[in-house]
Order: C-alpha cells, then structure tokens, then sequence
C-alpha cells in the first residue's frame, strides 16, 4: 500500500467529523510531532528518532537458554560471541553467533558481576563476595588477583595493565600481572561502579555513596571531575568523538509489594545476605556483610505527585575545556548501563523501571525501544540484558513488524473525539494500522473501553472511542528499517463534553446599594433609563465602561449579585425571575445580563416578601447543547413604606412619641430644633431592634414653643418625617 507524502491542515477534516454530532464549539487537537512527544509512549519494534519521527526500530531477538535468576554484566569474545556474568550459581553464560547458549565456565562465588576481555585473548571475571579476579581461558578459571574487597564491580583496562573496582571498601585496584596489584586510590565511598579507559588512556571512575567522577592521570594523579549530587555514578562510556559520559541516578525504593527485581547499584552501606539453606559455605558466609541487589518492583505507572521510593538520573557530557553538563534527566527512570550510539553522535542508554533504551545526543534524546522486562540492566554491543525476567536480547537482520503506544492524553475533562490524522512516508509494501482507546482514569485499567479494531487510512480516520476524559492509540507498523516508512506527526481531534455552568453565590445588597461600572470621566451621576416597554420595572443604564464596580446608593433600588463560572471557560449570559415568596409562579425580572449584578427600582412591588432566582447559561458558544444551572436567593424583603410618628405625651423639656412600621425593624430615631442639626435620641428599652419603639426626646427649657422635627428610618432606609411644637 503506497500512503504517499501527507502535510494537508487537519483542522477542517476535524471538524467535519464533529459535524452533526456536536454543535459548533471549540476542537482541541493533540499533536505528537516532536522526539519528546513520541518518546513519553512506549515503541516495541518501533523507534523515535532524533527528528521527532516514528520508525521501524532495530530488530532485535530474545536469545532462548537464557534462564539465570540474575544477570549481571556482559562482554564481547573475538569471534562474536556473548559472555554473561549472571547470579546465584557464578556461572558464566557463552551465547554463540548462532545463538546457542552454553556454561563457558562457573566460579566458586555467588555473583559474577564483572567481565572484560583482556588483551591477551583470555576473559577476565570479578566474583562476589569475596571480591576475586579471574582470568579465564577455554573455560578454566584461575585466579588472577585478589582485592580483600566484597565486591569487584568494574574493570578496564590499559594496555595490559587491569583496573578494578571494588566495594566495600570502595577502593581502585593497578593489577600489572597475576598476584601484583596495588591499591592505587580509596574513596570516601563504600564502591566504586564503574570503570572507563578513554582515548586518551586516562582511567574514569564512578563511585556510590556521594555519586562522584573521578579521573586518574596518566601521571597517577587522581582528581573529582563532577559530584553529582546523586549516590551514585553507575556506567561511563565514550561516544564515536570519544567524548566521555556518565550515567548518574537515585533509586531508593518503598518496602511496598512487589516480585523481586535484580537492581545492579550499590547500597551505600554493608547488609547480611543470608545464604541458601543448606548451600555449600553456610557457616562461612553467615553475618558477611553484602551489598543489597534485590529490591521490590517498582509500579510500572507512578502514582500521580512522583514516583515511590524516589526514581531520579542524569546523563552527563564531559568535553575537553568545557564544564560537565547534563544533557538528559528524568524523575522517574534510572540508567544503569550506557554504551556508544554507533548510529548516532552520543550513546545508548538502558533504564528502568520503564524497560525504556535512549539514544542520547547532546542537543537531543529519543526512544529507540520498549522492552516487556521492566529493567535493562546492561548493553553489549547490538545486545541488551534485562531483570525483572531475565533475557538477552541480540541484533538479527530482516523486516520489522512494530507496535507504538502513545503516551495518555488528559483532555482535562469527558471528551468525545473525532478525526485522527498522521503525516509522513510509507513506501510501498508498508503498513501502518492504528486502533483507539479511552477512559475516565489516569492510568488505563479495566473500566477503559478496549482497543478498537486496527484501521488504516490513506490520510485520516474516525477516533473509534467512546467518550472519556483520557485518550490512547496504538499504531502498528511493518516495514523494513531502512525503508523510508515514517510517521513524522499525527493529531487526534477532541472536544470537552459541555458542562453545566456553576453559580457560587447569590445574594441581595441592602436597600438602596447599587453597583456601577467606573467610568472614565469619574462622575458617580447615575440617570434612570424609562420603564422597560416590556415590563414594570426601571432599571439603570448600563455603563460601557469595562471598569471595575463602585458601590453607590439609589433610594427605592435593589440590587442583586451573584459569583458564577463555566468550566469550560465558555462566557454565560444570565436571567433573573422572582415570585413573592407564597406564590410558585417564577415571574421574569430581566434577561440576557452579562453582568453579574443588577440594580432595579423596587417600588414597583407591593411591600413583601420575595424569592429571586438567577440561571446561567453558556448558550452563546453553545447553539443547540446549551447548559443551564440556576440557583435562589434567600427571601429579600422588599418594603419602600415609611414608619408612623405618633405623639404620645408631653410636658414641659419632655416630648414621647412612638414610631411604628408595617414590615420592617426600626434602625434609629433622630430629632431637630428650630432647624439644627440632628440629634439621635435612643429607644426606652435602649435598642432600636423591632418595627415599635417608644422614644422620649428631653429638651432643653430655651426651646419651649421652638420648630421640633421628628425624623426616623427603619431597617429598609425608608425615612419619616414629623414637626411638632416643643413643650
């Protein structure tokens, strides 16, 4: 099938899909066109490269035999064979071109946990515990050097000189033949993990405990080039430029369930590893302190906040005159091996818990591959070791028949979905498949739908999913390697399910407060519009201003004002209605506000009580699947009727009167003489808290026969007014 060369926009084929189905609204589409984009999925067959394209990826076959408890380490033979140091037997695997697998040799110890071909042909074994060099030729072991360590974890050498890194102590060992060795450099930390020989014949070390690089001069000096500020330093290698690297990471895990998983870095400090039962050597072994390499599986999906037990690592470029930098970082991955990239221009990094293999430049990174196995624990050359299961994995030749998984997408609400397009190169004889599934949790469990049935198109195709909140497609892909097929980007269609507005709070202001728009020109003058032709009620003209409110009075007016929102971020228009509160009819108040307050004149109701109620809407973006939400206010009491001023006694500098009102309590009583400024008189009960008060005004004896002005203003702002002569 020949898919061609795709570049046209998706954007209108999108919305066609949701053409019908959905109303005109906002499509949101999800691209993936970058390495970092594709590499967050998972590639099985498949590989990102550093342009950001999904491609047919190395092909790689899983060597059978291979069934040790523990692998450790690897090592190139001359004639392209494989050696494996693997756990719990010391025995050494030999993986024949041809892939057959054989017992090149077993050491006395437990561990093999490192090899290297020497110059001389023979291969070369560091045992644990015990921390014992072999020299191995035609299967035969001989011991070669002892370190008086626990562990030997790396060697390398230089010419025919081995280097030897060892654990507990953390110590570097200059072996120049068999039995001559010297300690050449002890570190702080308790192992050292990793040993390099540059270009330059310079020896690099890594340590665990404080995460240091160091580096030993070929004049014997020995010099930290990095802290890493992580515990430990656990692989260097160098590039096809010979720039040196090194892999740095935290993996300190929870105590959690979980089946074992061999996890190669070293505790900074001893533990007792008990031995077998009934295993040759119990009573020598017993209380023998020994570094902890098993640990329990970490989650394949992190829960949401990080990762458990702290997964961290960096990779770090070392270039001559330039400070070290790290090029690549994750919170929730650890490398344990890298390797030169003979492809590309910096190194191959294995990790786990995520079983994921990097390429990794220093201006960029991509996924090269997803294993089932959970951890990658080594590279070999074209090969890979993992734990978790063990299994080596090897270069074959041929076609590629691949599967990606992209990474979950969060539409951040419900969603439904509509058109899937992907742009790039299929040759012909290439096939490209591509299958859909959602949910409404973060991380894909049984409540999410099942995968669609596989479906190819020449340039789109419906997202077979139902509605959910999270996205996930699959692309399987067939192909040769080398064969140009290519999937450069690909953009899925999604629009959030409309949902209801949410209105916070409604409440009335007090009588006669009023909100108003700052304008520019400053002036607080509010004019009353005429009476809506519609209705009875006077409201206020709006102003144009965007500004924000001011609080002004009105007499007779009252306000209403709510707090409301749209989770889609849609703009919500509002209605307003009322019915006195022993009626059930909702009466219309006012329609279409974009506001979220309203002032209206209230004397055009009867004194009472009254129910108001406001509904949001986001119908204006949402023609045909509007949402309404609506929600009462508490009673509010209109009354616009003054109190009654009733004298009730006089005699000579004393003037008692009462004050009465049909609905509301009275708020305070005031009095005047012969036109002088106010003067508050308190009630006879000393509170002024109820619609009757009974007030008595004490005058002094100039103000006989004077002007006496009694005023009084109730809970409403409504005022009234009475003159009197002053006894």
């Amino acid at each position: 099938m020949s898919l061609g060369r795709l570049r046209s926009p998706v954007l209108g084929l999108a919305l066609s899909f949701f053409a019908g189905a959905l109303p005109a609204a906002t499509v949101r589409i999800w691209k993936c066109e970058t390495a970092a984009d594709f590499s967050a999925g998972e590639a099985r067959g498949v590989s990102v490269s550093a342009d950001g394209s999904l491609k047919p990826g190395r092909p790689l076959e899983k060597i059978e035999g291979v069934s040790e408890p523990v692998l450790f380490t690897a090592a190139s033979g001359r004639s392209g064979e494989i050696y494996v140091g693997t756990g719990d037997a010391g025995k050494i695997l030999r993986v024949a071109p041809s892939g057959k697998v054989d017992t090149y040799a077993t050491l006395e110890e437990k561990e093999v946990t490192a090899l290297r071909p020497g110059p001389d042909g023979a291969l070369y074994a560091g045992a644990s515990p015990g921390g014992k060099i072999y020299r191995i030729e035609k299967g035969k072991p001989a011991l070669y050097y002892e370190t008086k360590a626990q562990y030997v974890w790396a060697l390398a050498f230089d010419g025919p000189v081995l280097y030897v890194g060892t654990g507990l102590p953390g110590e570097i060992h200059r072996v120049t033949s068999p039995g001559h060795g010297e300690r050449v450099h002890v570190t702080s930390d308790a192992h050292v993990r990793a040993l390099f020989r540059d270009a330059n014949g310079r020896i690099w070390a890594g340590t665990s405990g404080s995460g240091l690089v160091l580096r030993i001069e070929k004049s014997g000096r020995v010099a930290t080039v990095y802290d890493s500020g992580k515990p430990e330093v656990t692989a260097i290698a160098a590039d096809r430029e010979g720039r040196v690297w090194a892999a740095v990471g935290t993996a300190e895990l929870s105590s959690s369930g979980g089946e074992a998983v061999s996890v190669p870095i070293a505790s900074a400090s001893g533990s007792t590893k008990p031995s077998k039962p009934g295993s040759p050597g119990d009573d020598d072994e017993k209380g023998r302190p020994e570094v902890t390499v098993s640990v329990s599986t970490p989650r394949v999906a992190p829960p949401r906040g990080g990762p458990r037990g702290g997964y961290s690592s960096e990779v770090v470029l070392f270039e001559d005159g330039e400070p070290p930098r790290a090029v690549w970082t994750s919170g929730d991955e650890v490398v344990f091996d890298i390797e030169r990239d003979e492809g590309g221009a910096g190194v191959v990094a294995a990790t786990g818990p995520k079983g994921k293999l990097y390429a990794i430049a220093p201006d960029s990174s991509s996924l090269l591959r997803t294993f089932d196995e959970k951890q990658l624990t080594f590279l070999i050359g074209e090969g890979v070791g993992t734990n978790g299961s063990s299994a080596l994995y090897r270069r074959r030749s041929g076609a590629v028949a691949g599967e990606y998984v992209s990474a979950v997408k969060d539409t951040g609400r419900t969603s439904r979905f509509g058109a899937f397009r992907w742009e790039g190169e299929a040759p012909r004889g290439a096939k490209l498949e591509w299958a859909f599934r959602s949910g409404e949790s973060g991380t894909p469990d049984s409540t999410w739908s099942p995968w669609s049935a596989f479906a190819s198109g020449d340039r789109s195709l419906k997202i077979d999913a139902p509605d959910g909140r999270f996205l996930q497609w699959r692309m399987r892909m067939s192909g040769e390697p080398d064969g140009g097929l290519r999937v450069r980007r690909t953009e899925a269609a999604y629009r959030n399910v409309n949902a209801v507005p949410v209105i916070e709070s409604f409440t009335a202001l007090d009588p006669w407060e009023i909100l108003a728009r700052s304008g520019s020109s400053g002036s607080n003058v509010l004019e009353a519009s005429a009476p809506d032709e519609r209705g009875i009620f006077t409201s206020l003209e709006e102003s144009k201003s965007e500004g924000s409110t001011r609080k002004l009075y009105r007499k007779g007016y009252r306000t209403l004002t709510w707090k409301a929102s749209d989770p889609d971020g849609d703009p919500l228009s509002y209605e307003l209605e009322f019915r006195p509160l022993d009626g059930k009819k909702w009466i219309p108040l006012k329609k279409d506000l974009r506001d979220t307050f309203y002032s209206f004149d209230s004397t055009s109701l009867p004194d009472g009580d009254y129910a108001f109620r406001v509904t949001a809407s986001d119908a204006e973006t949402n023609p045909g699947e509007a949402k309404t939400s609506s929600r009462e206010s508490s009673p509010v009491r209109i009354d616009n009727t003054p109190p009654v001023i009733r004298p009730l006694s006089t005699a000579p500098g004393s003037f008692e009167f009462e004050a009465i009102d049909a609905a509301s309590p009275l708020m305070e009583a005031e009095y005047s003489i012969d036109a002088r400024k106010w003067t508050r008189v308190e009630p006879k009960d000393g509170l002024s808290d109820s619609p009757r008060e009974v007030y008595t005004v004490h005058l002094p004896s100039d103000a006989r026969g004077g002007y006496l002005l009694i005023r009084v203003t109730d809970a409403a702002r409504n005022v009234a007014v009475a003159s009197f002569a002053a006894p």
